[in-house]
């Protein structure tokens, strides 16, 4: 969460979002920081949760190091999971630390999956939203629905309105010192609004974590 970067430096890949390329290098020793410790159980939290079939297709968008994408692989060894990340210094990263048998990362981008309609039975994110801007969510979103198999699920970790004082400092901080649009308009609630306007149902917030942090589950419509 805590980085400022260029959106455009060091990638071959044009976005509009922001994109991690230094920060690669610290990511893993960042990420416990600034979830306040709880990076790990958010993680597991996500595997345990994606009520999918033990052989289903995976998808994790803007998987960085790999972290979550490398938890629900060990959680589920018979499926094939992959994820993807604009930055390839974070995949690099990635496929040094967190490649196996059945799980392998590429660089992609979220406003353009590089995958055929319907081709996956869960579609997971973790603090990746909040790095894009609104309109530009909803694009990356709509992705999701259309790579996502009908009744397939969506589950998005990501900053959200607060609801903790140090979550508060912690998300007013952030927007402040990093200047980041993409961050307040999570602080104002709009990323879960937004899921169910891009093709999802059935919406929850099953769990929150780090007092900043929410997890929405919807499905895609059939």
């Amino acid at each position: 969460m805590l980085q400022k970067e260029n959106p455009k430096t060091e990638i071959d890949l044009t976005t509009d979002g922001r994109v991690l390329v230094k920060a690669a290098t610290i990511y893993d020793l960042v990420q416990p920081v600034v979830t306040l410790g709880q990076e790990k159980r958010l993680n597991d939290w996500l595997a345990n949760h994606l009520q999918a079939p033990p052989a289903s297709r995976i998808l994790d968008v803007g998987c960085g190091t790999g972290l979550l994408t490398a938890a629900i692989a060990k959680h589920y060894p018979k499926a094939s999971v992959i994820g993807i990340d604009a930055s390839k210094s974070m995949i690099k990263v990635a496929d040094r630390k967190r490649l196996s048998h059945n799980c392998s990362y590429r660089t992609a981008l979220a406003e353009k999956l590089p995958f055929a309609p319907e081709t996956f039975d869960v579609v997971t994110s973790a603090l990746f939203f909040h790095h894009v801007h609104l309109k530009l969510k909803e694009i990356c979103l709509k992705e999701i629905c259309r790579v996502l198999k009908p009744g397939g699920r969506v589950i998005i970790a990501d900053m959200d309105t607060p609801y903790t004082k140090l979550g508060w400092a912690l998300s007013i901080g952030a927007w402040l010192i990093f200047r980041q649009p993409e961050i307040k308009e999570n602080i104002d609630g709009k990323l879960g609004p937004l899921i169910t306007e891009c093709g999802f149902n059935k919406l929850e917030k099953p769990a929150r974590f780090s007092g900043y942090i929410s997890i929405w589950s919807a499905i895609k419509g059939t």
